[in-house]
């Protein structure tokens, strides 16, 4: 079953959408949302939310949304006015900790500026300072509204180095931009403005050990209360798979509000409906009695979104990830948040070859884990510093180092790229990306999360519902596998043919 978004959004609304920028200058950005705070103005596109709280010299601005999973029922008004009370107590990390949601939080205390984000970095910040200014924006493009940007060379060597040429999916490591000057925030770190530097706030210390069952049953309570949350605020959609974390969703989503769910599966790429991440799907919908959708991502867009994609951010991955948000705009639910199981992957041993943790002893060991980056002088680099500042952190709290590329860099970069990408198609939800459900599972020995986490992940849906597990996941069967290669071939030479004709 195919649906369709209602009624078609205006180009103009396209441009930046979800998007924010906070400068001590004034921009022209028609329609948007315009609040001052302290010397800044706070700009937020109509589709953004944010929220304000001012409170004895201290200013919260949430651009986004956050969740507390102690308090579903709050909002959130609730959300930051309880952080700002963690502020005057000087609490304000462990409240971080405990948010799941997707939000860039800055705060102004008399000329002091300090911006935070969500766990795992999924709303981006980019910044720069031109002399004593300090701006700061979704991404690098939105700056140059106001401030003029300087690349350099950097993005040619990127877009022409062999890493860029042979992965469709090519991201920056967590602070470095295609803009010489510009940053951006990694997750588990604070932008201090007056100090001009990023701190680390997380790891503070060794985690607690867990046995796989204890940490599978908080982390079920946990996951289950941010998506909760999210229902009772908002329309939900969940983009379901034949794999193990968007199940694990669908199994903590609470029994009395599953109903509410839209449940979909996109096909792109090589996927057709028969594919195992679209036919596997409808059966487990099926088991639970819930509608399933297809949402088909596989046309060839107009010239018109070609523009539109690519002037919304500078790494913008059209021929494949825009491709499919031009399917996902037109298919998915208008204003419906999507649940996605990405950040699991944090707590799953992502790089291990078996029960073997890759080298980490140096930083070309850690530019090894995404072939390519050596070649690329700047990535490089910023790799180098990352692990010049993160390996003792690892060393003194027992952290892998693999772990903490993969949270920081993967997904802080990859995942949040690919969300900031799609802003212009839907709003995403991962309730995964919580410091204090990752910090649970992260403490399961090695030996109890299973190949490539799954024992970890099945564990969870044993507590959550059981009865997810009723149907198999990534099914390699001779028929998958044959119409898998089949497709890939045809959309080969559909590539082909469509580059011959452009």
């Amino acid at each position: 079953m195919h649906t369709k978004s209602s009624t078609p959004i205006p180009r103009d609304v396209l441009r930046f959408r979800r998007q924010f920028l906070v400068t001590p200058r004034s921009a022209d950005l028609p329609g948007w949302s315009h609040r001052t705070a302290g010397t800044h103005n706070v700009y937020a596109h109509p589709h953004l939310p944010v929220t304000v709280t001012e409170d004895a010299g201290l200013t919260l601005v949430l651009l986004g949304f956050a969740i507390d999973p102690d308090h579903p029922d709050y909002d959130d008004a609730s959300v930051v006015a309880g952080l700002a009370e963690d502020w005057r107590r000087g609490t304000e990390l462990d409240a971080l900790d405990r948010l799941s949601g997707r939000f860039a939080l800055f705060a102004f205390s008399g000329g002091d500026i300090v911006v935070h984000n969500d766990a795992t970095g999924t709303r981006t910040v980019e910044y720069l300072w031109t002399g004593d200014e300090f701006h700061a924006a979704s991404q690098s493009f939105l700056l140059a509204e106001i401030v003029p940007l300087d690349g350099g060379d950097r993005a040619d060597r990127f877009r022409d180095s062999s890493y860029a040429r042979s992965d469709r999916e090519a991201f920056l490591p967590g602070d470095t931009t295609l803009f010489a000057g510009v940053e951006r925030l990694l997750p588990n770190h604070r932008l201090d403005v007056g100090a001009r530097r990023q701190e680390r706030v997380w790891p503070r210390g060794p985690l607690p050990s867990r046995r796989r069952r204890e940490a599978a049953v908080e982390a079920a309570v946990q996951l289950s209360a941010s998506v909760e949350a999210a229902i009772l605020r908002y329309p939900v959609s969940l983009p379901l798979t034949a794999g193990y974390d968007s199940r694990t969703v669908l199994a903590v989503t609470p029994h009395h509000l599953r109903r509410g769910l839209h449940v979909y599966t996109l096909l792109y790429r090589h996927l057709t409906a028969r594919s195992a991440d679209a036919s596997i799907p409808a059966r487990l919908a099926r088991r639970l009695g819930l509608p399933h959708h297809l949402i088909d991502c596989r046309g060839t867009p107009d010239d018109g979104w070609r523009e539109a994609y690519t002037a919304n951010t500078p790494l913008a991955h059209y021929d494949d990830w825009g491709i499919i948000a031009k399917g996902i705009l037109d298919g998915h639910p208008s204003g419906a948040v999507a649940l996605k199981g990405n950040a699991s992957e944090i707590a799953r041993n992502y790089y291990w070859k078996g029960s073997e943790r890759p080298p980490t002893a140096t930083s070309a060991d850690i530019l090894a884990l995404q072939p390519g980056w050596s070649e690329i002088p700047f990535v490089a680099a910023a790799v180098e510093r990352w692990f010049a500042e993160t390996a003792p952190v690892a060393e003194r709290t027992g952290v892998g180092l693999d772990v903490l590329f993969y949270w920081e860099h993967r997904c802080g970069s990859w995942q949040a790229q690919s969300q900031l990408e799609w802003d212009i198609a839907q709003e995403v939800f991962t309730p995964f990306g919580n410091r204090r459900v990752l910090e649970l599972l992260l403490g399961v020995p090695a030996h109890e999360i299973g190949e490539e986490g799954t024992a970890l992940l099945r564990e969870i849906m044993s507590v959550a519902d059981p009865s997810v597990l009723g149907v198999p996941f990534n099914p390699r069967t001779l028929r998958y596998r044959v119409l898998d290669r089949f497709q890939r071939g045809r959309n080969r030479l559909r590539r082909e043919a469509r580059r011959l004709l452009r």
